[in-house]
């Protein structure tokens, strides 16, 4: 009895902790643990069409299965919140199976409170002619990402579609009001709201969009032509909405949720007088605000030992498809998701930080090789990714050595990843970093390697083992597309390098590449990035089966 009485004080200090999305905190993360209990999610249906999914725990890998609780409420809402166990979660007994049921009953009480008050106080959020958020939200939202740490990542942009007095004189009220949906409809397909972005139809033709700001080239190409399609006269006819936006980065100086929109129309007014599609706000001061606190964000982070390590499979197809070596990857969980590296790199790779990445991979990647050695897994190569920062360093090859040895790895156990560098003496320092790694018995792979007249000059240079080609861009339907990667493959072969292919998309694709020469794919037909755990099953069952 003494430990149900302890988990019910663990379990009333979580549901305190509850910011109606979340649970934190350590009494919740030992409750968990103690029930097994490594994964929280809710779905809210409304007349069985699901509209929100909300993930509010998270703590590793988890099982397949799951338990649902059922939760009927009013006006056709039902919401289901499921539960995974740890991946090899011991049976439980009896006593744990009752604490077990207690805390599911409790928890999806007070999960279901939260979805029903939110789906009921959205109304006071939602614009009601497009179903896009309001201006309410717009600063409840705005408040919540100023007051988290990963208020630099985001940007805001004011945007007023152009030409639609014209288009409203011309085909009338009813018309433009269409147009002006299906727009709002697209913006919000344009943003990724489980990463925090959301769009907000002020009224009329002005809309607010914030996003994270390494999508905002992406944001001014969308905004530069949406197409939408309208009928007059029963007749069906497209129209290309353009627009122009007064853009900030969200940064230390913005206080409140009116700054940040105060800035926007500034500069959307600065915009319209300039002619101006696109004009970011203090672009050079406000930039170099947002990079520096989003590195210290990104360093912090790794300080914190907060990012975690996949492993993406390179498969050898001579024979059986069989696990050959993998390529490890950063992964940074926040807010209950995991980030891929295309959220943060840029910022990583501008401020330096990258660096820091990298060596922090590649001791983490040491600490999982020493550990699978000592359970006895059959090991393969894990190759570390490098930027091309780090060949500025010119103790690189030491530190590098250093890391492995001290950890007591086999060398042939690391392989170090460099893409093709773009800065002037690049193809120096690579040659002479590739060809002392090689000397100290390191695996040295390039990738991302191209097709232009350094990258051919670098093959007569480099000391390297493994040359990845993503043919992601080319078809081996088209003659000439075929042709080139045929003669890439065989002019890399008779260099002396193992050719991996990347970004190829189907089967078919991967059997045209084998009868070319190729035996090493890096693709997703093969396998996805893999979790530590599921890559731990993937060393103990190397050979993939149809």
């Amino acid at each position: 009895m003494g430990d149900v009485n302890f988990a019910l004080t663990d379990l009333t200090a979580s549901i305190e902790a509850f910011d109606g999305t979340h649970f934190s905190g350590d009494s919740f993360a030992s409750l968990c643990g103690r029930l097994s209990i490594s994964k929280i999610e809710d779905f809210v249906y409304a007349d069985g069409k699901l509209i929100k999914r909300t993930v509010s725990y998270i703590s590793g890998d988890s099982d397949s299965e799951y338990i649902d609780n059922n939760i009927e409420c009013v006006d056709g809402v039902n919401i289901v919140i499921r539960y995974y166990r740890n991946n090899f979660a011991p049976i439980n007994d009896s006593s744990i199976n009752d604490m077990a049921a207690i805390f599911c009953k409790t928890i999806s009480d007070c999960i279901a409170l939260a979805r029903v008050k939110e789906l009921f106080g959205n109304m006071r959020y939602i614009n009601p002619d497009t179903g896009l958020h309001n201006l309410n939200y717009y600063h409840m939202a705005i408040r919540k990402i100023m007051d988290s740490e990963d208020r630099f990542m985001f940007s805001c942009a004011f945007i007023s579609l152009k030409g639609f007095n014209q288009l409203n004189r011309f085909f009338g009220s009813d018309i433009t009001g269409k147009a002006i949906r299906m727009f709002a409809q697209k913006v919000e397909e344009f943003v990724n709201k489980e990463s925090g972005e959301f769009a907000v139809h002020l009224g009329g033709d002005n809309f607010v969009v914030v996003i994270h700001t390494t999508k905002l080239e992406a944001l001014k190409s969308f905004l530069s032509a949406v197409q939408v399609t309208l009928e007059s006269d029963g007749e069906s006819f497209s129209h290309i909405v353009s627009a122009r936006a007064g853009i900030t980065n969200i940064s230390s100086r913005h206080v409140t949720s009116n700054d940040v929109l105060g800035e926007c129309s500034i500069t959307l007014q600065i915009a319209r007088r300039s002619g101006e599609d696109f004009v970011m706000f203090s672009e050079m001061d406000a930039a170099h605000d947002n990079q520096k606190n989003i590195a210290k964000t990104i360093s912090k982070a790794v300080d914190e030992n907060k990012f975690l390590i996949y492993y993406q499979p390179v498969v050898e197809t001579e024979g059986k498809p069989t696990l050959f070596e993998a390529e490890a990857l950063a992964r940074w969980p926040r807010d209950g998701r995991i980030t891929a590296p295309d959220e943060f790199i840029d910022y990583a790779r501008n401020s330096g930080i990258v660096t820091k990445i990298d060596f922090h991979v590649l001791n983490k990647v040491c600490e999982a090789i020493k550990a699978w050695s000592a359970a006895g897994y059959e090991l393969v190569p894990l190759t570390c990714n490098f930027a091309s920062k780090n060949l500025f360093n010119s103790k690189l090859v030491s530190d590098i050595i250093d890391i492995i040895d001290s950890h007591e790895v086999d060398r042939k156990l690391i392989g170090i990843e460099f893409s093709e560098p773009d800065f002037k003496g690049g193809r120096r320092l690579l040659t002479q970093a590739a060809q002392e790694l090689s000397e100290k018995g390191i695996k040295v792979t390039i990738d991302k390697f191209g097709l232009g007249r350094s990258s051919l000059d670098l093959l007569q240079d480099l000391k390297a083992d493994y040359l990845k080609f993503d043919f992601g861009q080319l078809s081996l339907e088209d003659p000439r597309g075929s042709i080139i990667v045929k003669d890439m493959i065989n002019l890399a072969e008779m260099l002396g390098f193992t050719v991996i292919c990347k970004g190829v998309k189907t089967r078919e694709d991967a059997n045209e590449l084998m009868l070319s020469g190729c035996t090493h794919f890096q693709s997703f037909i093969y396998d996805k990035p893999l979790s530590e755990r599921f890559f731990e099953r993937r060393l103990k069952n190397p050979v993939y089966t149809e």
